[in-house]
């Protein structure tokens, strides 16, 4: 797939999670916070490993799939951070659920329409620390804060997808 484009991005993230809504339903309302914020580590360490490696051994999951994975758990994180105020996680439907999604992907774009010009100063590493941080510290964020983190994160990530993978 091209990612040339923002929109080549959020497009193909909208069509893995439509995918795996399909396969896996809406496992993740289960997960605590904590628990998808590990597995975004473990994404951003696969990224890591395979870049000081030079080489992947399993060929199946290519390396921009894993960012398209840790952008959709970055969505996840946020949906069920809007599931928690809004209502009660049980009574969430796969289509409230893609409702909320969209509004994300679209809160998304003007995001990255913001940061447009300053995209080459996004790294991996400082990524993995970010991440890190809020391993650390997510009950000392304000929800407000937590989102903008969010947010910002993704955008990084996006950029980062777009810068080393056109």
């Amino acid at each position: 797939m091209n990612f040339s484009s923002i929109d080549s991005i959020l497009q193909k993230c909208k069509k893995l999670f439509l995918e795996k809504l399909i396969d896996y339903g809406l496992s993740w309302k289960f997960f605590h916070n904590c628990s998808i914020i590990d597995q975004i580590l473990i994404k951003l360490i696969r990224i890591k490993n395979i870049q000081s490696k030079g080489y992947q051994k399993i060929k199946e999951e290519k390396i921009t799939d894993t960012y398209i994975d840790i952008i959709n758990y970055l969505i996840i994180f946020l949906i069920k951070m809007d599931i928690s105020f809004t209502s009660h996680l049980h009574d969430i439907s796969h289509h409230d659920v893609i409702l909320i999604y969209n509004e994300k992907l679209k809160k998304i774009k003007i995001y990255t329409d913001r940061k447009n010009k300053t995209f080459n100063n996004f790294s991996l590493n400082s990524i993995l620390e970010n991440i890190l941080s809020l391993k650390m510290n997510q009950k000392k964020f304000f929800i407000k804060e937590l989102e903008k983190f969010c947010f910002q994160t993704l955008v990084e990530i996006i950029f980062i997808l777009k810068r080393n993978f056109q």
